[in-house]
């Protein structure tokens, strides 16, 4: 690709040499062919171009190179976005032969849109419909009446039970679970219930299903249950890490970001564009607030309002605290000022006997 049409895709200004043709982004350090571009839009390895082979390379605008030190400069502004765009441009996506391999089993009433892979061993339920241009790899396994849009990409191992539904544009990573039952059993049992010798627990048995929106990611290993009568719902846009659990009957808003290994019990309703850090655990029948923020490994409790940034075990609002905390790494300190001062009353008290 040349590297002016690389400048074009990400509105940059470009400086020197344009008809250069790139092969592969590298870091500054790795570069060893004039097809090289080096990415340099960090402290780190802006300081790497210093003894880099590299002819091309994109920079930060906050740290552009002199204009003579290569023969060709990007020079960007929005570090982030730009990489998002360069790795767009350069990922092939994952290894995969065209059509459909003579091994995969696909139902005899199940609906395939044009320009379809489906890869080794994959089955695919009745009455299932697979959306136009998608890719499902190896060993997938996709139940009856499934609904699944165009543009996905499946990675080897995903389980999608049946009556899901699951939008345009959508990823899942290998080993992804979509629409195993609920945790869910009678009696319930509180917290304070005795659980005698002789109780039989009663399953609850699943009848709902999994609606998930379009341009949603999904990590591997993440598991989303079905609900109970409805719908587990997840929306437009919203990214999950790998091993997140979100239980059944859970409603997650749109473009959500929620890291590695989260868990969201049950009948949990989360707003638009929340943010939950990674190892967060979010108790059941709770209401998360749009462009609510929740801090990595916060026990979450309680309803959690629009807009506040929660954090620790439990969870309250950020800034209360990180006083709780500053105040029990005070508390040393004030002991031993309360053990100086019983000593000093306990001589005192001796002086004013004799």
């Amino acid at each position: 690709m040349l590297i002016k049409i690389i400048a074009d895709a990400l509105s940059a200004r470009l400086v020197g040499d344009g008809t250069i043709d790139i092969k592969r982004l590298v870091h500054p350090s790795a570069a060893e062919h004039a097809s090289d571009l080096a990415i340099a839009m960090t402290a780190e390895t802006a300081a790497a171009l210093k003894d880099s082979k590299a002819q091309a390379v994109v920079v930060s605008a906050k740290r552009a190179p002199s204009a003579d030190r290569f023969k060709s400069v990007i020079v960007i502004e929005q570090v982030r976005t730009a990489l998002a765009t360069l790795t767009k441009l350069f990922d092939a996506g994952p290894s995969r032969s065209e059509g459909i391999h003579p091994t995969a089993i696909i139902a005899p009433d199940a609906k395939v849109g044009e320009g379809v892979s489906i890869g080794p061993y994959t089955v695919i339920g009745p009455r299932s419909r697979i959306g136009a241009h998608t890719v499902i790899l190896s060993n997938v396994s996709i139940g009856a009446d499934v609904a699944l849009g165009e543009h996905g990409l499946i990675h080897a191992g995903v389980r999608i039970g049946d009556r899901v539904v699951i939008g345009h544009r959508v990823i899942m990573h290998s080993n992804v679970v979509i629409g195993a039952d609920g945790f869910s059993f009678a009696p319930e049992l509180g917290p304070r219930m005795p659980y005698p010798p002789e109780l039989t627990l009663m399953r609850v048995h699943s009848l709902g299903n999994v609606v998930i929106g379009d341009d949603v990611e999904i990590g591997a290993t993440t598991t989303i249950d079905r609900s109970t009568l409805e719908a587990t719902r997840i929306g437009n846009g919203t990214k999950i890490d790998d091993q997140v659990h979100i239980g059944h009957n859970v409603t997650i808003g749109e473009r959500c970001l929620i890291a590695g290994k989260v868990g969201i019990a049950g009948s949990t309703k989360i707003g638009d564009r929340v943010r939950i850090g990674g190892g967060a655990g979010i108790s059941d029948h709770l209401m998360i607030g749009t462009e609510a923020i929740v801090g990595a490994g916060s026990g979450v409790g309680n309803n959690v309002p629009e807009k506040v940034f929660v954090s620790g075990i439990p969870a309250l609002p950020h800034g209360r605290t990180v006083e709780n905390y500053l105040y029990v790494a005070r508390q040393k300190a004030l002991h031993g000022k309360v053990d100086d001062l019983k000593s000093r009353l306990e001589a005192l008290e001796r002086s004013s006997k004799s």
